[in-house]
């Protein structure tokens, strides 16, 4: 009986420890389990939050890039009504000088334009040639032949352009285009500001020959 005791008393102890280590090991899974959990909960919503930061960054980038597109697109068009407008003008001016029928306005422009040739040049004789109408024009006696010390030369070879001449040295190897047309294309180059000096200039010759055909058709009038 007493060995039949002991022995039982033995594994009870043995088995109450078997449950108490049992009962731990459970604790510490599920204690391990629940901070899996947690840290997984926890990813997740971090994971959200960063892909709706990035969705975010996506969305204000995307609208940044209209925005953006819509600027770029309105100032095309700006700067192409603003272009139509100054070549219009410029059109409108070419079309009014090449009428000018005033032969002293005609002349004077000319002579105008003959000299910023030669002083571009800088050389003692300029070779000049124009189109068929101041053609003629230069080659009357109120033409001048020298211009500030420079000697002219009208050349028989004619020009297609509504008016202004090209200037050559003697050789024909430097060469000033100073037609309407050329002038126009110089501007076209250079900064808004060149380019409404230049016209700026064609509106007041334009205005000037206007007045200087007023002006003749009230003298016929009288």
């Amino acid at each position: 009986m007493s060995t039949s005791g002991n022995l039982d008393a033995l594994v009870e102890r043995v088995l109450s420890r078997a449950r108490e280590e049992a009962t731990s090991v459970v604790d510490r899974a599920n204690k391990a389990a629940e901070r899996q959990v947690h840290e997984a909960e926890a990813q997740c919503v971090a994971r959200q939050k960063a892909a709706q930061v990035a969705a975010d960054e996506a969305s204000q980038q995307r609208l940044h890039s209209r925005r953006a597109g819509m600027q770029q697109e309105q100032r095309r068009a700006v700067m192409n009504a603003r272009e139509a407008a100054v070549n219009e003008v410029f059109a409108d001016a070419l079309q009014t000088l090449s009428k000018i029928d005033d032969v002293q306005a005609r002349c004077d422009l000319l002579v105008v334009f003959v000299g910023e040739g030669a002083r571009a040049l800088c050389v003692s004789v300029v070779s000049v040639r124009l189109n068929a109408a101041e053609q003629d024009l230069a080659r009357t006696p109120e033409f001048p032949q020298e211009l500030d010390g420079v000697r002219v030369t009208i050349e028989d070879e004619t020009i297609e352009t509504s008016g202004g001449p090209v200037v050559t040295d003697e050789t024909g190897r430097i060469v000033f285009e100073n037609t309407f047309e050329a002038r126009l294309d110089r501007s076209r180059g250079s900064g808004w500001l060149c380019r409404f000096r230049a016209l700026a200039e064609f509106i007041v010759l334009r205005n000037a020959a206007t007045t200087s055909e007023n002006h003749c058709c009230c003298d016929q009038r009288d």
